[in-house]
């Protein structure tokens, strides 16, 4: 499920940013969480990425290794090179393959609201861009599993949405 969504959410992000991955083509990138558990592989190919659980890909280009916060900043838009110097990262293979996905993941960390907003109204996709900021921020503050933490939260939402944090900080 997590890969599909992935799949899914990069591709889109690549569509509707206009990102040129071509120089991934075929190119395959091992990324590695260790605090998430979490081992997949990107296999760039027909202009699109595809997600696969690790132990289904034997040669990779590059391994790549980090830690949740990393991750996040990856995606916030700080570049490689300033995770590598600070030594949150730990790359294996072609740095050159590292570095394209780096930039790839910047160019694409565009405003996750703008997105929604064309499929929604602003409102909701306010909203949406809220509930996102309020989960990165619950990852990056949470000694436990993250994935367990938005589960928690979700369903907080969807049952008693008046004890969920989202809510709580309300001001009148």
């Amino acid at each position: 499920m997590l890969r599909l969504s992935l799949e899914k959410a990069l591709n889109r992000l690549i569509e509707s940013s206009g990102i040129d991955i071509e120089t991934l083509e075929g190119k395959k990138i091992n990324l590695e969480l260790s605090e998430l558990n979490l081992a997949l592989v990107f296999v760039c190919t027909n202009s699109r990425i595809f997600v696969i659980d690790s132990r289904e890909v034997k040669n990779v280009d590059v391994d790549i290794k980090l830690n949740k916060d990393a991750f996040l900043s990856l995606l916030g838009g700080t570049s490689l090179d300033e995770l590598l110097d600070n030594e949150e990262v730990v790359i294996n293979g072609n740095v050159k393959v590292a570095k394209k996905l780096s930039e790839m993941l910047a160019l694409s960390s565009q405003d996750i609201e703008e997105i929604i907003s064309h499929y929604t109204c602003d409102i909701v996709a306010h909203q949406i861009g809220k509930a996102i900021s309020l989960a990165k921020d619950k990852i990056a503050n949470n000694t436990t599993n993250p994935i367990e933490a938005i589960k928690d939260e979700v369903s907080t939402i969807l049952i008693a949405p008046s004890r969920s944090h989202f809510f709580s900080n309300k001001t009148s």
